[in-house]
């Protein structure tokens, strides 16, 4: 995998457009089956098809947010920082503890995921998570919280 910022976004733009394909077939299998002759009540105690209808209905909902998250990601500035600029989505981030280095990856979508880069795992992260609430905004040198980590210092932005 490249090391630049751009290719790494690009990375995970992939994979979750690959899970978004995974996601609306399942969610069109779901509404057929939810409409199907099969799901017809055999008795008043009989739920299958308004279950398999709750499902089609949250699995639409999740394909229109992962069609939402793509198009923010695809937005997402890959430039670097200057200076003392603050912490936004697109921002690569190096926290330093007084046992470790923690690196992340501040994104709009694909939390969680693990990526390799500059002989760093940075951990992608969403302004919504813990972890990117406490930083987002913040600028090198500024001290943090991090929950499981204690204090730590923002010691590098790109």
């Amino acid at each position: 995998m490249s090391n630049s910022k751009h290719d790494l976004i690009q990375f995970v733009l992939k994979s979750l457009e690959k899970d978004l394909v995974v996601l609306r077939k399942a969610a069109l299998e779901t509404h057929k089956s939810s409409t199907s002759e099969e799901s017809k009540a055999e008795g008043k105690y009989d739920t299958r098809g308004l279950e398999a209808s709750y499902l089609a209905e949250a699995q639409a909902a999740q394909v229109l947010q992962f069609e939402e998250s793509i198009t923010k990601l695809k937005q997402v500035d890959t430039a670097d920082l200057d200076g003392d600029d603050p912490i936004t989505s697109g921002t690569m981030i190096i926290v330093s503890t007084d046992s470790e280095e923690l690196a992340y990856l501040m994104l709009p979508a694909g939390g969680g995921m693990q990526l390799e880069s500059q002989g760093l795992d940075f951990i992608v992260i969403t302004p919504d998570s813990p972890v990117g609430a406490t930083l987002i905004g913040k600028s090198v040198g500024e001290q943090v919280e991090l929950a499981r980590h204690g204090t730590a210092f923002i010691s590098d932005l790109w």
